[in-house]
C-alpha cells in the first residue's frame, strides 16, 4: 500500500524575468476634451472711410491748385467728412493707408496729390500722361488726430472729371495702427 502524502515543501527561489512579449493592438481613441475658452477679438480696423464724387457738369472742372470735392460718403467709422466738401478729418494719431483715384476726361499734364492740412505730400503725386483715363495712387502716411486730408490738383493744368453716373473721384482711408 502507498503511504500518506507528506507536507508541501518551501517555495523555491523566483526565476529570471522572461523576454518582453509583442505590443498589443492600439486601443480606441478617447473622448474629445472640453473646448477651451474663446480668445479675445482682435482690434481690427478702428477707423476707416470711403468718400467719392459723382461729378455733375457744374462741378466737373478742378482748376490747378484746387481740392477735389467728394459728393458722397460710403462707410465712415471714426473718420469725418461732410458730403460736398473737400476735406476728410482723421480721428486719431497713427499710420493711415490712403487709396485714391480720379477718372478724367481732360487734363493731360495735370497731377494729383494728397495734401495734409493744406500742404501737399510730394511722394503722393500722380501725373496724367494721357488726356483721358484713370489716375490712382496708394500711400501710407503718419497722421495726427484732427489732420485734414484732401485730394488736390497739384498743377497749373485744369482737370475735367468724368461725369455721373460714373464715380469720378474716390478716396479710401484706413487706420492701420
Amino acid at each position: 500500500p502507498t503511504g500518506a502524502t507528506g507536507a508541501t515543501g518551501p517555495a523555491g527561489p523566483t526565476g529570471a524575468t522572461g523576454a518582453t512579449g509583442p505590443a498589443g493592438p492600439t486601443g480606441p481613441a478617447g473622448v474629445a476634451g472640453i473646448a477651451g475658452i474663446a480668445g479675445a477679438t482682435g482690434a481690427g480696423i478702428a477707423a476707416y472711410a470711403n468718400v467719392y464724387n459723382l461729378a455733375t457738369l457744374a462741378g466737373a472742372t478742378i482748376i490747378g491748385g484746387a481740392d477735389v470735392p467728394f459728393s458722397n460718403n460710403g462707410p465712415l467709422v471714426g473718420v469725418t467728412h461732410t458730403p460736398g466738401t473737400t476735406s476728410i478729418v482723421v480721428p486719431s494719431t497713427g499710420s493711415y493707408e490712403i487709396i485714391y483715384n480720379l477718372s478724367i476726361s481732360a487734363g493731360i499734364g495735370a497731377s494729383i496729390a494728397i495734401a495734409v492740412n493744406g500742404t501737399v505730400n510730394a511722394a503722393t503725386q500722380i501725373s496724367a500722361l494721357v488726356a483721358t483715363g484713370e489716375l490712382s495712387g496708394n500711400t501710407i502716411l503718419s497722421l495726427t488726430a484732427g489732420d485734414e486730408i484732401t485730394l488736390r490738383n497739384n498743377s497749373a493744368v485744369a482737370l475735367t472729371l468724368t461725369l455721373a453716373p460714373n464715380v469720378s473721384a474716390q478716396m479710401d482711408i484706413l487706420l492701420l495702427d
